[in-house]
């Protein structure tokens, strides 16, 4: 019986090569150049203050749950600032076919900045403050609510909750603003517009800004201090949303995600959250917090950017800044679809990573080809649909590396191939395609090497030669601090079985891997195509551009090695 299974096992591994290289084949026959869909839908959310409706002025808790049930679209309601309004509030669904808006705002709203500014923990004393008694979120929204905007209100929650917490360490609040279930129909255009919602440092808050609806979106506002016992904690995001969502210009300090789609919700209603704009924004994880999360096991601290289910998203001239290993492995992005969890529908495709600084990451972007947790065996077994990845444009980054010794530290890694397995056909192995890597700088911490900059995961494929572990990826004029690397070495025979698919010109290795300068971390014999570099003189300047050697002229473009700092981005301060 032992030999019957040792030569079925050798069997099924041989026919998941095979069919490997026979779908790596096809793919190969119709390879181009990716390219990643942007959003086809932006929400426009610029500030119009309702006229010729009713004006609700609400002095105290009481007064503004009456208003919000009795004022209609077209209606304004003014809290009054330096008011704390104590109470678990309840956006209702009103008739609404002219789609008007009520706007909820503060009497200082001539104090706050003004529209396309970011505001502050010191805007504070011009805005309301509304409490949570208890766990349950300061807003609740109601099936259809629908064109409420929050202009300059403080959300936060009773840090006494329940008695005694502040000794404890469990207090816990759901959601600033959050949604009430089932909801059906879902809530439509709920905007947040220079708010600033806070947990303490003593409670414990599970998330920031549910954005479960459609049209949904968060702008120029002040998101901190959301963390979670010993268990996961967001600032915004969404699970059960077709978009579009905009979240521009805003700080959010999150202990887990500080932006998260997807990873829950069970796939209820069939959406999956696209046309995502997420742009100027400052993701923040403070570093008081690692002692927390790997000392005394208080925070879960995972990724900035995390997407279980989307499509259609731009990611773009954000700042992140602090992500160690702890929950995770410290990937300031995980691009890693998750069918199990948030529906068989489930997509990661059509993802722009463009322009962003990465301060002080362990690792960049963590990547799976499909759900290796979707089908028999796995954590959820019921699963029929493994996902899909597709078309990333992963370009311009900068990104410098957190101290792998120090706590908190783990492997410096830029980005990880992932191909995970099919436990729905036998356990296949995926295939991580249609990637796009191209002048992103990677920056080692101090004098310490990089572990690696690219890295190949191979799966269950222990020997090399396997043609087909990942199609159509595209490495170019990036500066790396390493060369790539994965479980079959380096050299460039290796990188041949990598990623050698399509192997004909002009989509050939010799095109998909050109005018990248790498930093000689490994044997200096090692060899690659004349069109890239391996160095052990590296420089870079204030800029943290490549100064050294010049390397424009063997880019594809023509443009220096790495990340350049857009115009846009440059002398952006952050409040």
């Amino acid at each position: 019986m032992r030999v019957y299974r040792r030569i079925g096992s050798v069997l099924m591994k041989r026919f998941c090569k095979s069919l490997l290289v026979i779908l790596a084949l096809g793919v190969a026959a119709l390879a181009q150049k990716p390219v990643a869909e942007l959003p086809r839908v932006y929400i426009d959310t610029t500030y119009s203050l309702p006229t010729g409706g009713t004006t609700w002025a609400a002095h105290n808790a009481r007064q503004f749950s009456s208003a919000l049930l009795s004022s209609v679209p077209g209606d304004v309601i003014v809290l009054d600032a330096g008011v704390t309004y104590t109470g678990n509030f309840q956006l209702p669904k009103k008739s609404n076919p002219s789609n008007n808006w009520i706007y909820i705002t503060s009497s200082n709203y001539s104090s706050l900045p003004a529209p396309g500014t970011r505001v502050g923990i010191a805007d504070s004393v011009n805005m309301p403050k509304v409490v949570s008694p208890g766990n349950a979120p300061d807003f609740l929204m109601m099936p259809g609510a629908n064109h409420f905007r929050f202009v300059g209100v403080e959300m936060t929650a009773n840090s006494d909750y329940p008695p005694g917490c502040p000794t404890t360490r469990n207090c816990t609040m759901a959601n600033f603003i959050g949604i009430n279930y089932p909801p059906n129909p879902l809530p439509d255009s709920i905007f947040v517009d220079r708010c600033y919602m806070h947990g303490t440092a003593t409670q414990d808050i599970q998330g920031g800004f549910l954005m479960n609806g459609s049209n949904m979106a968060i702008v120029d506002s002040y998101v901190d201090d959301v963390h979670y016992l010993a268990a996961d904690s967001w600032g915004v995001g969404a699970n059960i949303s077709p978009g579009p969502i905009k979240i521009v210009n805003n700080f959010i300090a999150a202990s887990s995600e500080n932006i998260i789609f997807g990873g829950g919700g069970g796939g209820y209603g069939g959406h999956l959250p696209s046309d995502i704009e997420i742009r100027n924004n400052y993701l923040f994880k403070p570093l008081s917090w690692v002692p927390l999360s790997m000392t005394f096991h208080k925070l879960v601290v995972k990724n900035a950017f995390e997407c279980k289910a989307c499509a259609r998203v731009i990611f773009d001239s954000n700042t992140i800044e602090n992500v160690w290993a702890g929950g995770q492995l410290g990937n300031a992005v995980g691009l890693t679809v998750r069918t199990g969890q948030s529906g068989n529908f489930a997509v990661v495709n059509d993802i722009s990573i463009t322009n962003n600084v990465f301060k002080n990451v362990v690792a960049f972007v963590n990547t799976l080809a499909l759900d290796d947790t979707c089908g028999p065996g796995g954590p959820y077994p019921n699963c029929t649909n493994p996902g899909s990845q597709a078309r990333w444009n992963i370009s311009n980054n900068l990104v410098t590396y957190f101290d792998p010794n120090a706590l908190g530290g783990n492997r410096n890694i830029g980005i990880q191939f992932h191909p995970s397995i099919d436990r729905n056909h036998g356990n296949i192995g995926g295939q991580v395609h249609d990637v796009i890597f191209q002048h992103n700088t990677l920056i080692p911490f101090g004098s310490t090497p990089c572990w690696a900059d690219v890295y190949f995961d191979v799966g269950n494929f222990t020997t090399p030669p396997v043609n087909g572990l990942t199609s159509n990826i595209w490495i170019n004029d990036n500066v790396l601090c390493k060369q790539p690397y994965g479980a079959w070495g380096y050299q460039l025979t290796q990188l041949a079985n990598y990623m050698g698919v399509p192997n004909k010109a002009p989509y050939d290795l010799s095109a998909r891997f050109s005018g990248n300068v790498m930093l000689k971390q490994s044997d200096p014999t090692y060899t690659w195509t004349p069109k890239n570099l391996a160095t052990q003189t590296l420089v870079f300047d204030g800029q943290n551009q490549l100064t050294s050697p010049d390397w424009t002229a063997k880019t594809t473009d023509g443009a220096q090695a790495g990340y350049s700092s857009p115009a846009s981005i440059r002398h952006r301060r952050i409040r």
